[in-house]
């Protein structure tokens, strides 16, 4: 298993982690969850410009066949934070 970056998936595996990780929040797709907010009353930070941003800040797990594990439940998201940074 190996750890490789969004951007560098094909693009049908770009398609697969955007089906499979509908938690993102980018400014192209909002989940459930961004639409309530903090404790404070202030709303969640978008995480990401675009798909393509959080592709390019995230790593997935991939098998030595160039597939997506299906054993992984969970990406490895370093978001950039475009309207927030000082998040950063």
């Amino acid at each position: 298993m190996m750890l490789i970056r969004g951007s560098e998936l094909s693009k049908t595996l770009q398609s697969q982690v955007k089906r499979m990780f509908m938690h993102r929040f980018t400014k192209e797709h909002k989940p459930e969850w961004a639409y309530k907010n903090w404790k404070n009353g202030k709303p969640y930070p978008v995480q990401f410009d675009s798909d393509n941003d959080w592709l390019k800040n995230t790593f997935f797990k991939i098998t030595k066949k160039g597939c997506l594990d299906k054993r992984a439940k969970f990406c490895e998201s370093h978001p950039t934070w475009p309207d927030n940074p000082e998040l950063r």
